[in-house]
């Protein structure tokens, strides 16, 4: 017999508190211990034949319970499927057949959604699984808990989800498989604690098992208390040192591939999976992506021909995640979207290609940018890249519309070996000019945001009176390239004949077997630059918005 305490934490745990907590509501005298003190005491008393065997008897009641559960969740993923048909009848014509599409797949997912028996030995913190999922991951949920499937590619556009389904799946297979590992993987290694080392805090959170593991800020490396179990986060700058990480015991079972199409190509992804999979028969890969904007990006062929084969990609839009999850901002920015830029909805929101080739910029206007219509312009850009030999200093003037995204480049100014003294005269004299209310010209003290590599020069000319600010350019590259390419960019060639050269030039990179990447070779791009830094905040406001678990 259990005593009345043991029972109690039994009670507890089957209710899904971790082993901290249970023990410390069963045991109300141990609220003032420390954590450790207490995660050695619960340990302890789990490992007691007879309290194992209770929780065994309770977890499997509750599993049988559970049924209810899972018809509680296919009612409320059926409501959320119906109001994505509600959303794709009221889009318009261009979207309608993507929209409709994801919530037919939602309603073939939920068809298909959880078997009538239950695994044994299942966690009590699974019961309500379903409830975290979007409808359209309950498919790839379910083949990856019944091991039919080993790769797993998740394409979406913003808000689609499927960053948290992929966190939530590598807690899930780490709690399921307490012999293995995980390791979450990212091209660059400066984007992991802001992205995917976030998702996967948020995961455990939301899993209800915070206190079972440990979650360090210092450092990238989760590990599960109980077992020693370790969720390891590493950059790909150099794929081949994915060779030299070691685990302490079992194998590396789980890995994620967090913004695949940054990735240099399925080459590399190759090389990289012959590590992550070495010393062990199970495992499952997970790759999230928005697809690029170009249909000739390697990881939009490759999910392609994966398709025609007959082999599945999951792809999944806002459309089909719960309206309360992404707030109603985040609908509202959606709906405007699609009703003023339609191609760039459908690449942001929808996570469909429609670029050809590798031209990075492929929504842009050459015309002549009249003198009339300058007069006119009440919302002013200004940007600049400093540089010296042989790079230039650039600058450019733009007027942004937000209504209707668009940005109108009709000046710039640049040189080489220019002092910043020297730069702040060139600006001073290109943000001069007469008001309607009079005929002599005058200085317009506008911001002009500048590239913050060059703090010292952003200075100088603070002090020759420019009103230069840094526009805060950090881990915002491709995301501000993308920002540019989704809007409309009006150029006028004759008073932007190097903006003009550079737009026209510029495109994607490809690897050594001809494949066309998401990334953008970093040179030739000074005005680009320029142009880019003139819209940055806008830029970083938009990836802010969206950067939330459920991206």
């Amino acid at each position: 017999m259990l005593t009345p305490k043991q029972e109690a934490y039994c009670l507890a745990r089957t209710r899904g508190l971790s082993q901290r907590q249970a023990y410390r509501e069963a045991y109300p005298h141990t609220s003032s211990w420390g954590k450790n003190s207490v995660d050695v005491a619960a340990s302890r008393l789990e490992s007691d034949a007879k309290v194992a065997l209770r929780l065994r008897e309770l977890r499997e009641a509750a599993a049988r319970e559970a049924k209810i559960t899972r018809a509680q969740v296919i009612d409320r993923l059926a409501d959320l499927a119906e109001d994505a048909f509600e959303r794709a009848q009221d889009a318009t014509p261009l979207t309608y057949a993507a929209a409709s599409g994801a919530a037919i797949r939602s309603h073939e997912a939920l068809l298909k959604w959880l078997p009538e028996d239950e695994p044994e030995g299942r966690p009590a913190f699974v019961a309500d699984f379903g409830l975290l999922v979007a409808p359209s991951f309950l498919e790839p949920h379910r083949l990856i808990a019944r091991g039919e499937i080993t790769d797993v590619w998740l394409a979406g556009g913003r808000g689609s989800m499927k960053s948290s389904f992929a966190a939530l799946e590598l807690v899930n297979w780490i709690e399921r498989n307490p012999d293995q590992h995980g390791l979450v993987l990212m091209r660059y290694k400066n984007s992991l604690r802001d992205s995917a080392y976030a998702q996967v805090v948020w995961a455990i959170d939301m899993l209800g098992l915070s206190d079972e593991y440990d979650l360090p800020e210092s450092t990238l490396r989760i590990r599960k208390k109980s077992t020693g179990q370790l969720i390891l986060f590493r950059g790909c700058d150099n794929p081949k040192k994915i060779k030299s990480i070691k685990v302490p015991f079992g194998h590396i079972g789980v890995g994620w591939f967090e913004e695949a199409d940054m990735f240099r190509g399925m080459a590399e992804i190759r090389m990289i999976n012959q590590s992550l999979t070495r010393g062990g028969s199970e495992f499952v890969r997970i790759y999230s992506f928005n697809p690029p904007r170009s249909k000739m990006c390697w990881v939009n062929e490759h999910c392609a021909e994966m398709e025609s084969r007959g082999e599945r990609v999951f792809r999944s839009t806002y459309l089909e995640a719960p309206r309360e999850w992404l707030g109603e901002q985040f609908i509202a920015d959606a709906e405007h979207l699609r009703d003023t830029d339609p191609q760039a909805y459908e690449h942001e929101y929808l996570g469909i290609p429609v670029g050809l080739g590798g031209n990075v910029f492929d929504n842009v206007v050459f015309r002549e940018v009249t003198g009339e219509e300058i007069s006119a312009f009440d919302n002013i850009r200004c940007g600049q890249d400093f540089g010296w030999w042989p790079d230039p200093w650039a600058f450019t003037m733009g007027e942004w519309r937000q209504a209707s995204r668009t940005l109108i480049s009709f000046a710039e100014e640049g040189g080489n070996k220019l002092q910043p003294d020297e730069q702040a005269q060139k600006i001073a004299a290109m943000l001069t000019w007469a008001d309607e209310a009079g005929d002599e010209p005058e200085y317009h003290y506008l911001t002009v945001r500048s590239d913050d590599a060059n703090p010292t020069a952003i200075a100088a000319q603070k002090a020759a009176g420019v009103k230069a600010v840094a526009a805060q350019k950090g881990n915002m590259r491709m995301a501000s390239y993308e920002f540019m390419a989704s809007i409309e960019w009006i150029i006028d060639p004759s008073r932007c004949p190097r903006l003009a050269k550079e737009v026209r030039q510029m495109e994607y990179e490809q690897n050594a077997d001809g494949e066309w990447l998401n990334s953008i070779p970093d040179g030739n791009d000074h005005w680009v630059d320029a142009a880019r830094y003139s819209l940055m905040d806008i830029a970083r406001r938009g990836k802010r918005a969206y950067a939330t678990p459920g991206e």
